[in-house]
């Protein structure tokens, strides 16, 4: 096991420590899961980035999306221009997912080929009609 030394501010060490102790803890035994769990999650997003979208395939999107926005005032219209092209938007998790239309298969998140969801709710006035989470959309309207 290799042996590490490394700097900490000593208030933020005492703090981590105690907390070590309150869960009967060492330090040591946390610091490596925390180290073991960051190497986990930066291998994922690597994955993740390695099946990640054609450029060319997004450069495409991006066109199709910004022709459908162009004409739209609300949900229903630019629903109706991507389905003209073949598109729709779907909810998923906080967002939007930009979908074939025919088959459902998501290609891109709504960021990756146009305006985040948070943006489009404030352009439309209004959250996405179904969408599962209609929080994130009264957080979007809030702010000025």
């Amino acid at each position: 096991m290799a042996e590490t030394l490394f700097h900490c501010d000593d208030v933020l060490w005492r703090r981590f420590v105690t907390l070590c102790r309150a869960r009967d803890e060492t330090p040591g035994a946390v610091l490596r899961e925390l180290v073991r769990l960051e190497v986990q999650r930066c291998e994922r997003r690597r994955a993740r980035s390695a099946e990640g979208i054609d450029e060319r395939l997004l450069v495409r999107l991006r066109l199709l999306v910004a022709e459908a926005l162009a004409v739209s005032e609300d949900w229903a219209q630019v629903q109706g221009a991507l389905r003209e092209r073949g598109l729709r938007y779907v909810p998923s998790g906080g967002g939007l997912v930009l979908s074939d239309f025919a088959s459902g298969r998501s290609l891109a998140k709504s960021s990756q080929v146009g305006p985040a969801y948070m943006a489009l709710v404030r352009r439309f006035g209004r959250g996405f009609p179904g969408h599962p989470q209609p929080g994130i959309a009264a957080q979007a309207l809030a702010r000025p």
